[in-house]
C-alpha cells in the first residue's frame, strides 16, 4: 500500500452507473411489466420484486471519527399484482441516526402506471411525501408515501446511505415475502480489509469476482490499494411464505452475510476488529444507557424496597418486586436492550421500553437483596442467535436473570399476565447471554415443566328437534393461560370469536364468563353456554365432540414446507364430554376407542367413548413431548397431523329408535 500526496478523484464514483448497466433507467419501465397480471414463477403472488440492486463501497472518512466511511446504495422496483399487494408500497427505510452516525444522503422515488389510453405515466414522489419518523433514541426511519398506487402499478425507489465507520458490511437479503425476479448485490472492498463471506442460499447463485488497482480518499489523504469487486446475483426466487409455527422468517431468508476480521492500515499497523463476548460486556457496562443505568440509586423506590423487607426468603422478595413493578408499568411496545428513557425517568413516569422496564427490574431486585443480572435475548420472532458471532445487534431485548441455587428465573416485567415461574413465551427454548462477570455466560432457556395446556369439559343435551344445548368449562394453564388472557384483555369480542365462535360456525354462544384473570397462579377459567343444531342426513343426526378444545383446525395442510415447526413449548390437551340424547334415540355409530402414537413417540393421542342407554361419556387427550420438529421430518409430521384431526373430528351418529 502506497500513500500519495495528491488526492485523486475517486474511480469508485463510476461504480454505481457501471453496475446498473443491465437494469432499466430509473423510472423507465417496460410496458409488458405494467400489463403483467401474475408472476410467472410464483403464481398468485400479491406483488413481485422486479429487481433489487445493492452496492457497497468506501469513501473518505471523517477526521477523528473514521478512516473510511461505508457507502451503501440500494434500488428496488416492485410490481403490484393484487389488492393485497398494495401494502408492499408502504416503504420505510430504518437507519441508525444516533450522533448522526448513519445518514440517507439522497432518495428518489416514483410510481409508474398505464393511463386509460395505454400510455406510460410516471409520477414522482414529492419531497413533502417523504418524511422521517423516530423509532427510538438510536433509530429513525424514512417513510415514502407513493402517489396513485393501485393494482397494476409499479413503484420504484433508490437511495444512498452513508455510515461513519469502515466496519459496516451490510447483510444482503435476496429473498423476501414476495417473489423476486432479479436480485444483485455488489461489494467493492479495499484489500486492506480481511473478511469472510457467509452465504445462506438454497437456490442457484451467480458469483463473479475481479480486482483492480485504485486510489481511495481517506481522512488522512489517499491511499493506493487493490479493490476487490464481487457480484452476487440470484434470479426467480419465490416469496418466503408465512408458515404456521415457523419461528422468525428471517432465519429462512436466502441472504449473504460478511464477517470482518482485521484491517491492515499499512506501515505494520494491523488492527484486529474481531470482538469477543467479553468485549461486548465491557462496552455495555460503559454505556450510559445500559451499565451506567445499573448504578442508579433508586431513592424514589424506597417505599417498595422497604415493603420488600417483610419477605425473608429471596424467592418471595423476587416475586413481590416483580409483581409490584409490572403492575405499575406500561410497556410502550418498543423492544430494546438499552434504557432509552433512563430508568429513573421510567420509574417516575411508569412507562418505557422493554430495556427501560427490565433494567429497572434488575436494579430493584439487587437493591432488595436478590442477586439479578441482565440477560440479552432474541425473541423467536426476531430470529436465532449465533453465539460464535459476538455482535450485540443479534439481540432485540433484555430481561432479568435470577439464580436461586437449584432454580433460575428469567423475568420480563413488560408481561402483566404471566406467573413469575413461567419462562417468557417469546424466548422459551432459545438462548440468552447473561451480562455478568468478565466473560458473561450463555444460558439455554429450556422449560419442560410448563406447557400450553387446555382442559375442556363439555355437557350437551340433544332435544327431539335435533338441537343441542349445553355448558362448557375451559381451563387454560401456563402458556395457554397467557395467550387467552392477553386476547381477552385486548378485545373481548375478538376473544369470543377466536376461541368460541369462529372455529365452530354452527355454534351460538349465549353467555361467556372469564374468571381468575388477576390470579396468575390459577388457570384462566372460561364458562360458556352454547346452542347448536345437529346436522341431519335422512333419518340420521350427527355431531362432533371436539368443541372448544383449541384443536379445531389442522394448520399443517401444505404439501411442502420451508421452515422447521417450532411450537416453542410443550402442549397438553384434555377434553371431557358428557352428552345426553332423547330417550327415543339410540347411538348408531361411535368412533372407536383408540391410542395413536407418533413414530418417534413425541405425540400421543388417546380417545375413549362409553355409551349407556342415552348417555355418552367421552375422554380425549393429546400430549406433545417435543416442541420442535425439523423441516426434514415434515412429511411424517404432516401425515400424523392429518390422522390426528381426522380422528378428532369424527362424528357421533344417532338415529331414532324403530317402533316395534
Amino acid at each position: 500500500m502506497k500513500h500519495t500526496i495528491t488526492i485523486f478523484l475517486l474511480a469508485l464514483l463510476s461504480i454505481a452507473a457501471h453496475a446498473q448497466k443491465n437494469l432499466p433507467a430509473f423510472g423507465k419501465a417496460d410496458k409488458a411489466d405494467l400489463e403483467m397480471t401474475d408472476c410467472d414463477f410464483d403464481k398468485g403472488a400479491a406483488a413481485e420484486r422486479l429487481f433489487d440492486w445493492g452496492n457497497l463501497y468506501y469513501d473518505r472518512g471523517v477526521p477523528g471519527i473514521s478512516f473510511l466511511n461505508t457507502i451503501y446504495e440500494k434500488r428496488e422496483r416492485i410490481k403490484i399484482l393484487k389488492e393485497g399487494g398494495i401494502s408492499y408500497a408502504n416503504i420505510s427505510i430504518p437507519y441508525y441516526d444516533h450522533n448522526n452516525e448513519e445518514q440517507i444522503l439522497k432518495l428518489d422515488a416514483c410510481t409508474i402506471n398505464l393511463d386509460e389510453a395505454g400510455n406510460i405515466k410516471v409520477t414522482d414522489v414529492s419531497k413533502s411525501s417523504v418524511y422521517t419518523k423516530r423509532i427510538n433514541k438510536y433509530f429513525s426511519k424514512m417513510v415514502i408515501a407513493f402517489p396513485d398506487v393501485k393494482v397494476g402499478s409499479i413503484i420504484e425507489y433508490k437511495y444512498k446511505m452513508e455510515r461513519r465507520t469502515d466496519q459496516n458490511m451490510k447483510t444482503w437479503y435476496f429473498q423476501e415475502k414476495i417473489p423476486t425476479r432479479y436480485s444483485e448485490y455488489q461489494i467493492n472492498v479495499p484489500m486492506i480489509y480481511d473478511f469472510s463471506t457467509n452465504p445462506t442460499v438454497f437456490d442457484h447463485i451467480d458469483v463473479t469476482a475481479d480486482t483492480k488497482e485504485d486510489i481511495i480518499a481517506t481522512n488522512e489523504g489517499s491511499l493506493s490499494t487493490t479493490v476487490l469487486k464481487k457480484n452476487f446475483v440470484m434470479r426467480n426466487l419465490i416469496g418466503l411464505r408465512d408458515e404456521p409455527f415457523m419461528g422468525s422468517p428471517r432465519d429462512y431468508q436466502q441472504r449473504i452475510e460478511f464477517q470482518l476480521s482485521r484491517i491492515n492500515y499499512g506501515d505494520s499497523k494491523i488492527v484486529d476488529v474481531r470482538t469477543s463476548w467479553s468485549d461486548v460486556i465491557k462496552s455495555l457496562m460503559k454505556d450510559d444507557d445500559f451499565g451506567k443505568q445499573l448504578e442508579w440509586a433508586p431513592t424514589q423506590a424506597n417505599g417498595m424496597l422497604q415493603e420488600a423487607e417483610q419477605y425473608t426468603d429471596p424467592e418471595s422478595k423476587m416475586k413481590f418486586i416483580y409483581n409490584t413493578l409490572r403492575k405499575s408499568m406500561t410497556w410502550d411496545e418498543d423492544e430494546s436492550i438499552y434504557s432509552l428513557n433512563g430508568i429513573s425517568n421510567t420509574f417516575t413516569k411508569k412507562t418505557g421500553s422493554s430495556g427501560d422496564i427490565n433494567l429497572l427490574l434488575v436494579v430493584l431486585l439487587n437493591k432488595a437483596g436478590v442477586h439479578a443480572a441482565p440477560i440479552l435475548v432474541s425473541t423467536r420472532e426476531n430470529g436465532l442467535i449465533n453465539k460464535f458471532n459476538p455482535f450485540i445487534t443479534q439481540f432485540n431485548t433484555v430481561m432479568a436473570y435470577v439464580n436461586l441455587g437449584t432454580k433460575y428465573y428469567v423475568l420480563d416485567a413488560t408481561d402483566k399476565v404471566s406467573n413469575y415461574k413461567l419462562t417468557p413465551e417469546s424466548i422459551v427454548n432459545t438462548q440468552g447471554f447473561i451480562v455478568e462477570g468478565e466473560d458473561g455466560k450463555w444460558l439455554e432457556i429450556i422449560d419442560n415443566k410448563h406447557k400450553y395446556k387446555v382442559m375442556a369439559a363439555i355437557r350437551g343435551e340433544v332435544d327431539d328437534n335435533g338441537t343441542m344445548k349445553g355448558d362448557a368449562l375451559v381451563n387454560c394453564y401456563d402458556y395457554a393461560r397467557k395467550q387467552h388472557s392477553e386476547t381477552w384483555i385486548k378485545n373481548k369480542d375478538d376473544f369470543k370469536k377466536e376461541y368460541f365462535t369462529q372455529p365452530f360456525t354452527a355454534v351460538k354462544i349465549d353467555g361467556l364468563e372469564v374468571n381468575n384473570l388477576d390470579a396468575d397462579s390459577l388457570p384462566l377459567e372460561q364458562k360458556a353456554k352454547f346452542i347448536t343444531a345437529l346436522n341431519s342426513s335422512g333419518e340420521y343426526k350427527y355431531f362432533t365432540t371436539n368443541l372448544f378444545s383449541d384443536l379445531d383446525k389442522n394448520p399443517f395442510v401444505a404439501d411442502e414446507r420451508t421452515a422447521d415447526v417450532d411450537f416453542g413449548f410443550l402442549q397438553d390437551y384434555t377434553l371431557f364430554g358428557n352428552y345426553t340424547i332423547p330417550a327415543d334415540y339410540a347411538f348408531e355409530t361411535l368412533p372407536e376407542n383408540i391410542s395413536m402414537i407418533m413414530p418417534d413417540t413425541s405425540i400421543i393421542f388417546t380417545r375413549s367413548m362409553q355409551a349407556e342407554d342415552n348417555l355418552l361419556n367421552v375422554r380425549i387427550t393429546v400430549e406433545f413431548k417435543r416442541s420442535f420438529y425439523p423441516v426434514s421430518y415434515y412429511a411424517e409430521f404432516k401425515e400424523f397431523y392429518k390422522k390426528l384431526f381426522d380422528k378428532l373430528n369424527e362424528q357421533i351418529v344417532i338415529k331414532k329408535k324403530t317402533t316395534p
